[in-house]
């Protein structure tokens, strides 16, 4: 992974066979991100698992071919889960998987943009309704 920031934008490119999670958590540790912005990620994804929310689970899917990230953005929070991120990729034939992501392997490379947040705090609580850990925003 290759990774730089400026001020509190964190611009990392993820490599062939890297881990996506592994690599958010390297950033989240490496920034001391406590709360922050997954802007958008671009490049391609294989062994990709997405979810949707079906009323008090989610149904997953595999991928396990390489698809093009057509969107790729989410929150950071501080306490789990840390990430909620949401995605959509393209196959070759050009039909677009998508829903909330929960891992993947970059292939060839994955590009992120991360904003770390200092002034607002982002944290995750159990909406008994929806049965969610809703964001909390303070």
């Amino acid at each position: 992974m290759q990774i730089k920031n400026e001020g509190n934008i964190i611009i990392a490119k993820f490599d062939a066979g890297e881990d996506v999670i592994s690599n958010l958590n390297a950033i989240v540790d490496k920034y001391d991100i406590k709360s922050g912005l997954i802007d958008f990620a671009i490049g391609m994804l294989k062994d990709t698992t997405i979810g949707y929310w079906d009323n008090d689970h989610y149904e997953k899917l595999n991928i396990p071919e390489r698809i093009e990230i057509v969107s790729f953005h989410g929150t950071i929070a501080g306490n789990d889960p840390k990430y909620h991120i949401h995605m959509s990729g393209a196959r070759s034939d050009h039909m677009i998987y998508g829903g909330h992501f929960f891992l993947g392997t970059a292939d060839p490379l994955l590009e992120v943009r991360i904003t770390k947040l200092d002034d607002i705090s982002l944290t995750r609580e159990l909406n008994e309704t929806s049965k969610l850990n809703e964001l909390k925003i303070e």
